[in-house]
This record gives C-alpha cells, structure tokens and sequence, in this order.
C-alpha cells in the first residue's frame, strides 16, 4: 500500500478539490447552499485514485468509508465521540464564567439522530479525501504534527470564503484556529485507531454536532479555537510530535 501512496499527488489533489469547489466561491454560496462543494474532497480522491490505482483502488478508497475493523482499541471512541462535545462544554463554562448572558440549555432530542446522521453522510463527501487520501502521503513525507497542521490550513482555506461572507474577522480567524487545531486532534485519532476513516468520519461528524445544532447558546470559534489549541498542545507533548501515537508515558 506504501507504493500506492507514493503515487498519489497530494498537490494535485489541493488543487482539484479546489477547482471543483470554485462555482460555491464565485458564486458567493454561504451555508447551506455551500454545502454543494461538501463532497468535492470525495470526488477528487476517487478522480484520482482511478487514475493512480485503477477501479480497484477506488473500491478500497470507498470501503475505508467503514473501516471501523481498524478501531482495535475501543477506548478510542471516547475522544472520537466526546472530544468536541467536551470543547463545546467548556465553552460554555467559559461563556458563564466571562458573565454572559445565556437562555436555558436545549437539547433537541428527537432531532438530534436526524442531525447525526445528515452529519455523518456530509463527513463521507469530506474525509474519504482528507483522511482516506491525502493523510497518509503527507505523513510520511512530513510526519504526523506538520501533515496535520498543513491538511487543517487547507482544510481552512477551502472553507474560508463562505466563512468571511457570513461572518466578522474575529469569528473567521477563530474558526480557522479551530479548524487546524481539529484536524491535528484528528490525526492524532487516526494514528492511534490503525488510520481509520470511519473514526475520522465519526469524529467530524461530532464537530458539527456540536457547531450547528442551537443548544440554547452560540457556537463561538474565539472560544473553542484556543480550547482545542490546548488539548492538541498536550497530545502533541503526550504522544510526541513525530507520529502523535507513541505515548511517553505508556
């Protein structure tokens, strides 16, 4: 599989995500109708594994969709499920602490299983690109902490044009913050659940969980960006810079 990754062109890739989701950027679409480019990393990747790899390739890019089998250790689902509900929890302590005013809690319960799966499915259009194809060649020619830092500054930049249409500079950058910091938290997962897309599906799915849905108080990048940039400052110290999957401590 490594001579396979070799052939892939991360670059190329960029730039093809990039170009498919120009019509949503010239046509200044702001979420939802940005939600048109969501699965333009999955075309990319399957474009171009089938040029690289063959239909084959592409039916083993697809498969990793529900690679959970990779999740040998179960205890990772508790950072893949529960990591970003923590952030958002956090905020909010951080918004009462800062004496905000904030209307009582809401959970949408009923609502909450339509929301996970919708999410789930946009994750797919998304990390069969960034995890299932592009992640795997970028650490190995840069290591895990720099592939992370630079999927998740694409990652941000892909976004950032429906971002700066519907939000001040403030939000922006502290949602681009969050975003690199996220996809380090991500690659961290991922090297520790045998590189499974379906964690890195499900872990999306959970940024968005947590970002969307009105749970009686807003979503704020200012907050959770610094809150995600410490938790992904002490995996980096914890599992090490170079794979963020060997444990000092263990």
């Amino acid at each position: 599989m490594k001579t396979a990754r070799r052939t892939r062109s991360v670059e190329l890739f960029f730039l093809l995500v990039f170009l498919l989701s120009l019509p949503v950027y010239l046509l200044r679409l702001v979420p939802p109708y940005s939600l048109l480019m969501v699965f333009n990393p999955f075309i990319a990747a399957s474009i171009l594994t089938s040029r690289e790899e063959g239909l084959s390739g592409v039916r083993r890019l697809w498969k990793r969709t529900f690679d959970y089998r990779r999740i040998r250790r179960k205890v990772w689902y508790i950072p893949i499920l529960l990591l970003m509900p923590a952030a958002m929890a956090l905020q909010y302590g951080l918004m009462r602490l800062m004496g905000e005013s904030i209307p009582r809690l809401q959970f949408p319960l009923l609502m909450i299983p339509v929301y996970f799966v919708a999410f789930f499915i946009l994750a797919i259009g998304e990390e069969v690109g960034w995890s299932g194809y592009a992640l795997d060649p970028l650490q190995e020619r840069w290591g895990a902490l720099p592939a992370g830092v630079i999927l998740g500054a694409v990652w941000a930049l892909w976004h950032l044009v429906p971002y700066a249409l519907l939000h001040p500079p403030l939000w922006v950058a502290g949602q681009c913050l969050a975003t690199v910091m996220a996809r380090v938290l991500m690659v961290w997962i991922y090297n520790n659940t045998g590189g499974s897309v379906f964690g890195m599906i499900l872990f999306h799915a959970m940024i968005n969980m947590g970002s969307v849905p009105d749970y009686g108080f807003r979503y704020d990048p200012v907050l959770v960006g610094p809150i995600l940039a410490l938790m992904a400052a002490v995996v980096v110290f914890l599992w090490g810079p170079e794979t963020l999957a060997r444990y000092w401590y263990g």
